[in-house]
């Protein structure tokens, strides 16, 4: 291990670094989006036809017991409506929280993309110095020995290699978190809107939930 380090020259360390750090995103994120997994396939839909059977208390309770952000959402919106708020401070409120979720869910993806780019470039820049290293020697031997040639080519293609290993996983994953929030964040829209839209329709604002 410690001689593969030595040949992969200097530029491996920093890719070594990135893989750190990509391999403790992905974790991280991994078990945040397990922990908000909604178990209710339309938590809007389900949260009104508990309204309009008179389950407002029950309901209540479940939403704060879920971890996910339509939950969070919907339970802002209720608990505005519960205070006797107007449809547009019940809106604000339900707005204000959607912001902070999308916060949360969009929190250290980019970073992942970043990690990507950075593992390949570095990947990359220790394939020419590789390759100017067995040049260098190629010039300074003045004769064509393979011995020579190949410390610089191996260098060249261990940092290849090495950004690539950092570089497509933490690429994959960054697709995988980014349709999870994008999903997460339309099944967030949906809920607030049905919400909304069944509220709006109510004719007396003292009927609370």
């Amino acid at each position: 291990m410690i001689s593969f380090l030595i040949q992969g020259g200097v530029v491996l360390i920093p890719i070594l670094a990135l893989s750190v750090i990509a391999v403790a995103l992905i974790i991280q994120k991994s078990v945040y989006f397990i922990n908000i997994r909604n178990r209710v396939e339309d938590l809007g839909a389900y949260v009104i036809e508990a309204l309009q059977t008179g389950k407002g208390r029950a309901v209540l309770s479940e939403l704060q017991r879920l971890n996910c952000p339509e939950a969070r959402v919907l339970l802002a919106g209720l608990q505005a409506r519960r205070a006797g708020q107007s449809q547009e401070l019940i809106s604000l409120h339900m707005e204000s929280i959607a912001m902070r979720s999308a916060d949360d869910l969009e929190k250290h993806v980019p970073y992942l993309a970043s990690i990507a780019n950075l593992a390949t470039l570095l990947g990359l820049l220790g394939t020419v110095t590789g390759m100017i290293v067995s040049f260098l020697n190629l010039k300074v031997s003045g004769v064509s020995d393979p011995a020579l040639l190949a410390g610089g080519i191996s260098q060249a293609l261990i940092t290849t290699a090495a950004g690539l290993t950092v570089a497509i996983p933490s690429l994959l994953f960054f697709h995988i978190f980014r349709q999870k929030v994008n999903r997460t964040l339309a099944r967030m829209e949906i809920a607030a809107s049905e919400l909304l839209t069944f509220l709006s329709r109510q004719k007396r604002p003292e009927r609370r939930v």
